[in-house]
């Protein structure tokens, strides 16, 4: 059977930014007449987005690339969008022929144009200056009560490991009016939690010289409707007391303080271009534990970058035992070309393996302590509606629980519509979920 005319079968590869631009492009070809269809033989049209941002990343995005390739039929065609194109370009273009059309982040809004009149070699490939704003359509994929709020793009730091200013480009913060009426439209949406993201987001409002991130905290905090805000992925070496303070005097601000700091050994963050040492973040981290008890603390690391011997993740190892994070994702190196860490010799990733699966058992035993207070406690949970895992229970969060990188509260009796934010008797406590009846 033919695909219908104007459908379009969309997957989305990659982080929350991600999933934002790949929301906006749905929202595109939605307002365009298009529909959407939830199997790829369904399609006229097959929309992947991806994320090129790690070698494992991109070995994801070409096994789902070349898998579309492989089921595409007569009457569909092949979009590879994102960051993967961003950063192989041309050379993705010659090795995938099977594409009709290959996107770049920097030319995102241009979609329908680019479906109508495709570009000479089937790429559309440009300094990625353009950002969806608070007019561009947009289609939730999230589920009722919660959306991510992208508020700017680029990056304006440059970690040696790291390959997203070569990909996303500069920052790029998008003005605070214009944020505000997305988050306006988003609450009339019903959103209750609005978790702000960016590549960089400690430097939102820099480049524009006007209001930063702690008064973008404080404007949205007066939108009728939403409830929780949780500002995600912290540069460590940019937040300060103002932003601290900012966060913990919010009303509708969750005490979650998400910092990738990466490392604590000072020989590992020189290498990683990194500008506060060891002991500056963890003065960092003390004085918000003084400041806020009750405050989340997450945090990512990475594993098996150059300089990183025996005695240096000894003292990660410690760190991590010492600080007790409530969250904590830790990943193995893994070597960019084009970067200036992959110029330098790096432990083998065997043992980067070995060294993440450390710190993860580590960590599981510290979260399932720091978790099992919580048991007897009534809490506010935001309903999710069916778990992922079973149809049996339901899933929902409390503001401690960011979207997709932490646990859930499996709600086992008690019923409410999802999206409302209910009080919720918490009943068991498990290494990172927990169980909890709605009250």
């Amino acid at each position: 059977m033919a695909p219908l005319s104007k459908t379009y079968y969309l997957l989305n590869l990659g982080c929350a930014k991600n999933l934002v631009e790949g929301e906006h492009l749905a929202g595109l070809l939605l307002s365009d007449g298009w529909s959407a269809v939830e199997q790829p033989e369904e399609a006229e049209l097959l929309l992947l987005n991806t994320c090129g941002f790690i070698q494992p990343a991109v070995e994801e995005a070409i096994e789902a690339a070349l898998e579309l390739a492989d089921g595409k039929t007569a009457g569909q065609r092949l979009v590879v969008a994102g960051c993967l194109v961003g950063r192989y370009g041309k050379k993705l273009a010659a090795d995938l022929p099977e594409a009709d059309l290959l996107l770049a982040p920097g030319e995102a809004p241009n979609l329908l144009k680019h479906l109508a009149a495709p570009p000479t070699g089937r790429l559309a490939i440009s300094p990625p200056r353009s950002l969806f704003g608070g007019a561009d359509p947009r289609a939730l994929s999230t589920g009722p009560g919660w959306a991510y709020l992208r508020v700017s793009d680029g990056c304006a730091q440059s970690c040696a490991f790291c390959t997203i200013p070569h990909i996303r480009g500069p920052l790029r913060s998008r003005p605070l009016d214009d944020v505000l009426t997305e988050a306006q439209s988003l609450a009339a949406l019903g959103v209750k939690e609005l978790n702000l993201v960016a590549q960089d987001l400690t430097s939102y409002g820099r480049d524009l010289g006007g209001p930063g991130l702690a008064e973008l905290l404080n404007a949205l905090s007066t939108i009728e409707g939403v409830q929780w805000l949780r500002p995600l992925y912290l540069h460590p070496d940019l937040i300060d007391d103002k932003l601290i303070a900012a966060i913990l005097g919010n009303p509708k601000a969750a005490p979650y303080f998400d910092l990738p700091l990466q490392h604590v050994a000072d020989p590992v963050l020189g290498a990683m271009g990194r500008k506060r040492s060891g002991a500056e973040l963890k003065a960092l981290v003390r004085g918000i534990r003084r400041a806020a008890p009750q405050a989340v603390l997450r945090t990512t690391l990475l594993v098996g970058h150059p300089g990183e011997g025996q005695a240096e993740f000894a003292a990660l190892k410690e760190f991590v035992a010492e600080m007790e994070f409530d969250r904590l994702g830790v990943f193995p190196y893994s070597p960019e070309a084009g970067t200036r860490s992959a110029r330098l010799p790096a432990p083998p990733p065997q043992v980067a393996a070995k060294r993440a699966a450390q710190i993860m058992d580590l960590q599981r035993r510290i979260s399932r302590r720091r978790l099992a207070p919580l048991e007897g406690a009534t809490l506010p949970v935001l309903v999710l509606g069916p778990h992922p895992d079973s149809d049996l229970v339901w899933a929902g969060r409390t503001q401690a629980q960011a979207p997709e990188v932490d646990g859930l509260v499996i709600i086992t009796e008690g019923s409410a519509q999802p999206g409302v934010i209910a009080p919720c008797r918490i009943t068991a406590t498990h290494d990172y979920d927990l169980e909890g009846v709605l009250v």
